[in-house]
């Protein structure tokens, strides 16, 4: 693997060995982002001159639009690509290397105990199943917009607190955010089964996940009765049997473990199918007059 030419990284690697993967802000992105942040920060001056000392001067919802929001746009560019200038993420077996402008933060998987996802759609989550068709590993595929990139992003918060945010600046961020969710669902997976098995609901933000069903706002939604769930627009849809609308809609940036709600979901579905599948037993009456 071609490392550059960093003290920081350099020792990682003489520390740590060679890294699963490596992500950085390449620098035609960054140099390309810059241009289009400046681009419409001009257009904005010079738009809004012409159309305030030289035009009409009023202000309807197209004009707001042109003057206002492309130029702020191109503001939050600058200041996005600002904040990540420097930034490397090293992937080991072991955990996660931030490293940026002389900082170095280590994230060990099993010291992640959430995960927050920033986006915009993902309508299917990715599984891995074992023999009996229980989720081995599941992650939910990230888009990479070209532009909003404030749109999108990944932070991974330790026990004690401390977290770290990565957005689709970086070069390869879907395969980032996927060995993220992968990793950490290895490493979280075994013991959110365990207290699902044995009874205890499970926060996951404004939702709540027991073996009765998936509860939101007092509701309690029974497994037999969820038909979909799904992100679009920012939005975390759970979607009923035979109804409509949604049946709850909450921002998914809010929902901490995402990749877990929806492995959860597919096994107590799983689990459901099995119980229907099960001879149900004969009552007493019958089994005495035998």
């Amino acid at each position: 693997m071609d490392l550059p030419d960093d003290d920081d990284i350099q020792r990682a690697h003489t520390e740590l060995g060679e890294p699963e993967a490596f992500f950085r802000i390449s620098p035609t992105r960054l140099l390309a982002k810059l241009s289009i942040g400046v681009a419409l920060l001009v257009y904005g001056a010079i738009a809004n001159y012409v159309w305030w000392v030289h035009g009409p001067a009023d202000l309807n919802y197209l004009s707001f639009t042109l003057l206002i929001v492309l130029p702020l746009s191109g503001l939050s560019l600058l200041l996005h690509m600002h904040r990540n200038r420097g930034l490397y993420v090293l992937i080991y077996p072991t955990g996660l290397l931030r490293l940026r402008r002389g900082e170095v933060d280590s994230f060990p998987w099993h010291e992640i105990e959430c995960v927050r996802l920033r986006v915009q759609r993902a309508a299917e989550a990715e599984f891995r199943f074992d023999a009996d068709g229980s989720p081995v590993a599941c992650w939910l595929p990230v888009d990479v917009p070209a532009f909003k990139l404030w749109d999108a992003g990944l932070t991974v918060v330790r026990a004690d607190g401390g977290e770290a945010h990565f957005g689709p600046a970086l070069t390869d961020y879907d395969m980032l955010a996927e060995r993220v969710q992968r990793r950490t669902f290895a490493a979280l997976w075994p013991g959110v089964l365990a207290r699902f098995l044995d009874g205890e609901r499970l926060p996951f933000g404004e939702l709540e996940v027991g073996r009765a069903g998936l509860r939101f706002n007092g509701k309690l939604l029974p497994w037999r009765e969820l038909k979909e769930l799904a992100i679009a627009q920012g939005k975390f849809s759970i979607k009923q049997t035979g109804k409509w609308l949604p049946w709850a809609l909450v921002d998914v940036s809010s929902v901490p473990n995402p990749h877990l709600l929806f492995a959860l979901a597919e096994e107590a579905r799983r689990l459901t199918r099995l119980a229907k599948k099960e001879p149900k037993p004969r009552r007493a009456e019958q089994q005495n007059e035998e």
